[in-house]
């Protein structure tokens, strides 16, 4: 411990209120040249000292948020006009193959839900809620049908059982409640204000979100952009969520738990409890396997958004960047290991390196705080809000056993040899 505090003061930026900050290049035997690449917490609570050193000192010029839609939706300060006034706002989009969304000038990442009136809600708001409630029971009751026919595949692992069950996963997940109403899942890449799913041949929507888009990169063309390499751009790539967790540990929990849980789900919609209970089978899993089968799920359903991230570091011309998500401690640490796996870091030094986001979540002092996009009410706090060594070490080996090492998973994810080249000359030249 005492060591783990020395590494700490002689590492982390010093930094006021961003936690958990550092550069790449300072892990024991780094061969990652400084000031190419950050990881660190939460960016929006950055005191005036802070962006001084980050954005002054250090020149950042490009910031990557790998929070989920719910955790952005929880950040009071997500769009402080001080901290991220001067950045462009991305969005990377995994439902549409990984286009690029950017936003307009001055419109926000997340868009506000009106608040109900003091009153009550009128005659309209009733009746839009009441609709919503009956759409989505529809939906619950399709999906239950569907979960019901992959139950019985995906607990003997036949090929294409997790498709035929995503839809249990979607049943877990469905039915949240905000202001005592019933909402649509949080859980989601995007929200419902930011009309990606809009109807393309419906006016409203395409005057909605022409003025809300500045722009629709393709899948792989935002780099053909020249215009870029002057701005400062802020991307957000949500590389995990609650229903890719959910989803993650299907093939794991017990076919009585997931009968259970499809019976359940129509009354989700209505009851709190009966929501604790659909979601108890998987959280078990979860909190059974800890940080090592976290980390898993998180590299197996978290790997579009990983290349993208590696994509973006890449690239010279975005240099300086900071990566991050709530503590900077597991998605974070994730692709930390990955790129100084990648660019030959010693095994050993990657381990110390994750070791020292032990204490993060102490210093945060936030019971709020998500961790890896899962709520800490659900978890065991003596096993996800610490960093033991032996859970890095873990998750290496684990990519050994199931990609073959690092270089294998990065050819897994569509990463390939001259990716990692250009990954390389980024950091190391």
């Amino acid at each position: 411990m005492l060591l783990t505090k020395q590494l700490c003061a002689e590492r982390n930026l010093s930094l006021e209120n961003i936690k958990n900050a550092r550069d790449l290049a300072s892990i024991r035997n780094s061969p990652v040249r400084p000031g190419r690449i950050f990881r660190t917490g939460r960016f929006s609570d950055a005191s005036p000292a802070d962006l001084e050193l980050l954005f002054g000192t250090l020149g950042i010029k490009t910031l990557v948020d790998l929070r989920s839609p719910t955790e952005l939706k929880d950040d009071p300060t997500l769009d402080r006009e001080e901290v991220f006034g001067e950045f462009t706002n991305l969005i990377w989009d995994e439902r549409h193959n990984g286009r690029v969304i950017e936003l307009a000038p001055g419109e926000p990442r997340v868009k506000k839900s009106k608040k109900k009136d003091s009153n009550g809600p009128n005659d309209e708001n009733q009746t839009a809620v009441v609709g919503k409630r009956e759409s989505l029971m529809s939906h619950v009751k399709e999906l239950a049908q569907g979960a019901k026919r992959g139950i019985q595949e995906a607990t003997h692992f036949r090929r294409g059982s997790m498709d035929l069950l995503e839809s249990a996963a979607e049943l877990a997940a469905i039915a949240k409640e905000q202001d005592n109403e019933l909402v649509l899942p949080a859980e989601t890449l995007c929200d419902d204000e930011d009309q990606m799913e809009c109807d393309e041949n419906n006016d409203e929507c395409r005057e909605k979100r022409r003025k809300r888009f500045a722009k629709i990169y393709p899948p792989g063309k935002l780099v053909d952009d020249p215009s870029r390499n002057q701005r400062k751009e802020r991307h957000f790539a949500s590389i995990m969520n609650e229903l890719k967790y959910v989803k993650g540990t299907l093939s794991k929990v017990r076919k009585r738990d997931l009968t259970k849980v499809v019976a359940m789900s129509p009354g989700a919609i209505f009851s709190k409890n009966v929501r604790q209970g659909v979601k108890e089978p998987f959280i078990s899993k979860i909190n059974g396997g800890g940080l090592p089968m976290m980390n898993e799920l998180t590299l197996k359903h978290g790997a579009q958004g990983i290349k993208y991230v590696l994509d973006l570091c890449k690239d010279k011309n975005r240099h300086p960047i900071a990566f991050y998500c709530t503590a900077g401690k597991d998605r974070t640490g994730i692709i930390a290991a990955i790129m100084l796996a990648a660019v030959g870091a010693n095994e050993d030094d990657i381990v110390e390196d994750y070791s020292l986001s032990a204490n993060v979540y102490a210093e945060m002092d936030d019971h709020q705080a998500m961790v890896g996009a899962l709520s800490q009410r659900s978890l065991d706090p003596k096993t996800f809000l610490c960093a033991p060594p032996k859970v890095m070490k873990d998750t290496l080996q684990n990519i050994k056993e199931k990609y073959g090492g690092v270089e294998g998973y990065l050819d897994s994810i569509g990463f390939t040899s001259q990716d990692r080249e250009q990954l390389r000359a980024a950091l190391l030249d």
